[in-house]
């Protein structure tokens, strides 16, 4: 009994050794950051207590960031363990009922979410009760622990449901959460949590439909037509057309519109909102400033390093396949990094939707820091990709690159400012800066081929 689960959870722990002994100091470097993220939060909720400031951060906007937290990830996680898994192949094979094996999916999904939210929640409150903020609130810890359950719930069901071929299915779970957002109360959400349990058992009965539907569409997009192309052409059209047939390049335009959006208009009415009006002379001239560097860090995040990663994490079970074909590092490498043009020119949108709000004068600027921070994100991403492909880093990576690339974003932005507030001609002086980091580049990924090179030899 339970041996899905048992197989699951020790299939995870093992991979977590693994993983650890592989890469320590990539693992010792996240884990400092996640507890630093906590004890930053921990700080902000501090602060925000005996601070008076315009920002009204509730309970119950706490709530339901946790809840849609929850929810996301248990419907990501149902996803990758069993709608487009290969390892339940197997399983599903035996006599065991197939509702069966699905249920100790969830169970396994479940329990490794509430380890993750009892581990966060508790170091959460020990960091509290560090600044000597009152932590003992048992009825609302209870609130929060049946809304994660509920997040869980729905998650997998929504997850089932969207990509059933009875697609109506994900009508009650929609309407759920209609309710949820209009009555904007947690009690509700926890009296509901019996229901949400019920359309879950509901849905896991019709989950076989959902893993047969994808496995199909799979099976029809490998009959696609192949043409033959040249080297670097073939890998460009590869990569490209999974990003465009994922649609994450509109994903890509729509989140550096809504990201430009946004910084414009916190330039402009940021610091109001963000600063006490006792400090409002003292930082209002350099929050602005700040808004648009974080606006573009965001952009480069999920433009640039996100897919540069992926772009050999993705291969992780067909890297074997691809070294044994008639295929030099340097093609393979040049070849999956020019994918990354498209990447940038989704990328583009942020600069028109921020000028409209900082002004024409401002385009030089933004569009040179973009480019150098896109440059830059390539530099760093691509040679990391290359050295954990098929070791599922990829959040880890993403987080440990961006705390990088925090940084070297953080020197451009002010050498950049130095340059045209001192330099009269300063384009040349950027046209130069990015001369150099294209070299720069050049070098990156030369260095990604000699890893690839050492990694497979």
């Amino acid at each position: 009994m339970f041996e899905t689960i048992n197989i699951l959870l020790k299939q995870n722990i093992r991979n977590i050794k693994t993983k650890i002994k592989e890469s320590p100091v990539l693992y010792l470097v996240f884990l400092i950051m996640m507890i630093f993220s906590i004890l930053v939060f921990s700080f902000t909720t501090y602060f925000l207590q005996i601070i008076e400031t315009k920002i009204d951060v509730s309970l119950n906007d706490l709530y339901f960031i946790i809840f849609f937290i929850f929810f996301v990830k248990s419907a990501v996680d149902f996803y990758n363990s069993f709608i487009k898994s290969d390892n339940v192949l197997y399983p599903l094979s035996t006599e065991v009922s197939h509702k069966r094996t699905i249920s100790e999916i969830f169970l396994s999904i479940l329990i490794i979410n509430l380890i993750i939210w009892f581990s966060f929640s508790g170091l959460y409150l020990f960091f509290l009760s560090f600044f000597r903020i009152e932590i003992f609130y048992p009825f609302e810890y209870l609130n929060f622990f049946i809304g994660v359950l509920s997040g869980v719930f729905l998650g997998i069901t929504i997850s089932i449901n969207f990509f059933s071929p009875k697609r109506y299915r994900l009508i009650p779970t929609v309407i759920l959460l209609a309710f949820f957002y209009y009555v904007n109360e947690p009690l509700f959400i926890t009296l509901t949590c019996p229901l949400s349990f019920l359309h879950l058992l509901w849905s896991i009965r019709n989950a076989m439909e959902s893993h047969k539907y994808i496995r199909r569409k799979e099976r029809l997009k490998e009959k696609s037509e192949i043409k033959i192309r040249s080297v670097i052409k073939s890998l460009f059209y590869r990569e490209t057309t999974i990003i465009w047939r994922d649609k994450l390049f509109y994903s890509f335009v729509s989140i550096s519109s809504f990201v430009g959006l946004s910084t414009g208009y916190l330039y402009v009415y940021g610091d109001e909102l963000f600063i006490p009006e006792r400090l409002l002379e003292l930082y209002s001239g350099f929050l602005p400033s700040v808004f648009v560097f974080i606006g573009v860090f965001v952009v480069v995040i999920y433009t640039a390093v996100f897919p540069s990663l992926n772009l050999f994490l993705n291969e992780e079970k067909t890297m074997w396949i691809i070294r044994h074909l008639p295929l030099s590092d340097d093609s393979l490498v040049f070849g999956k990094t020019s994918t990354l043009i498209l990447c940038f020119v989704a990328a583009i949108p942020f600069i028109p939707y921020t000028t409209v709000f900082l002004g024409i004068e401002k385009i030089i600027f933004l569009s040179w820091f973009l480019a150098y921070s896109f440059i830059a994100g390539v530099i760093v991403s691509v040679p990391l990709g290359v050295k954990y492909v098929g070791k599922k880093s990829d959040i880890m990576l993403l987080y440990s690159v961006s705390m990088i690339l925090f940084g070297i974003l953080g020197f451009g932005a002010i050498f950049g400012s130095y340059i045209e507030s001192r330099i009269d001609y300063y384009l040349w002086v950027y046209l130069l800066i990015l001369i150099i980091e294209a070299f720069v580049l050049f070098l990156s990924l030369k260095i990604s081929t000699r890893i690839l090179r050492v990694k497979y030899s």
